[in-house]
């Protein structure tokens, strides 16, 4: 539940990202989200655990990547496609999730996951089959491109994240991670100057914003790493899934997106392998 919950929330604020990024350059409005989620996040460290100094700073590298990097190339990329396609490309973490954790000795590659991973996995080719049918150039553009490396990264993340995980809870991962992610992106808005655009943002912007820290970055961040403390990294990735849902229907309402007969296709084939990996897969089973 808490991954599904998280999985929706992220699939919300690629939407609301993709309608305030439009005006504003990516890297102030990427920097700022962070920034909310960190302040969100903060006041858990006086509960926690403190990490080792190198489990500290593996820690902070994580959420550089995470919590940092990964919003702004999402944020990049929510200029050149949409918050659906997105959200779909996104849904190939699960499979990269598997072989990351099979390849590592982490994960056992069974049937019953990879059958409900390439369920996902063609739900993503049939949510995009309207664009290839429709003769567009390029199958893939520039934004997709950028959403298909954050999604590597993110399961790269998930792989390793779960290392750390069995040392400390996930309230004590989350704000370390978050301030990580903030001191990258302060870092590159510094070098690159987009501090200046930050004063142009109106009421509306903030409030867009707020969500995004909050809900889509400080909520998705603990959600996300308290499931995969439960479960599996294999097991809980496959929930990415519900992303392209809330996406989709927030995208309807505040972008005027089409959702397509492919795109609705797609989607039913990811929800049906979420069901096939988590009805047919002991849990018992994911956690050997």
């Amino acid at each position: 539940m808490a991954a599904t919950v998280a999985s929706c929330a992220n699939g919300a604020q690629l939407a609301v990202t993709r309608l305030i990024v439009q005006q504003h350059e990516p890297l102030a409005i990427a920097l700022i989200r962070c920034a909310i989620a960190a302040a969100c996040l903060a006041p858990l460290l006086r509960r926690s655990q403190r990490p080792a100094i190198r489990d500290c700073a593996t820690i902070l590298a994580l959420g550089g990547v995470v919590a940092g990097l990964c919003p702004w190339l999402l944020t990049i990329a929510m200029q050149y496609t949409t918050a659906s396609r997105g959200a779909l490309l996104i849904c190939t973490s699960p499979l990269l999730t598997l072989t990351f954790a099979a390849l590592l000795g982490q994960e056992k590659c069974t049937l019953r996951r990879v059958a409900g991973c390439c369920c996902a996995f063609i739900g993503v080719a049939v949510g995009l089959s309207g664009q290839l049918a429709a003769g567009t150039p390029s199958a893939i553009n520039r934004g997709d491109a950028l959403v298909l490396l954050t999604t590597v990264l993110l399961a790269l993340f998930n792989v390793c994240a779960a290392r750390m995980l069995t040392r400390y809870p996930a309230h004590t991962i989350a704000p370390i991670a978050c301030l990580g992610g903030a001191a990258i992106l302060f870092a590159f808005t510094l070098a690159g100057g987009a501090l200046g655009g930050i004063p142009l943002l109106a009421a509306k912007d903030w409030l867009a914003l707020l969500f995004c820290g909050t809900i889509g970055g400080a909520g998705v961040l603990l959600l996300w790493s308290w499931a995969i403390e439960q479960a599996s990294a294999a097991r809980i990735a496959i929930f990415v899934t519900a992303a392209p849902i809330s996406a989709a229907a927030v995208g309807v309402i505040l972008l005027s997106e089409v959702v397509s007969p492919e795109l609705a296709a797609g989607t039913g084939l990811i929800v049906a392998g979420i069901y096939f990996v988590y009805r047919a897969e002991p849990f018992a089973e994911s956690q050997a």
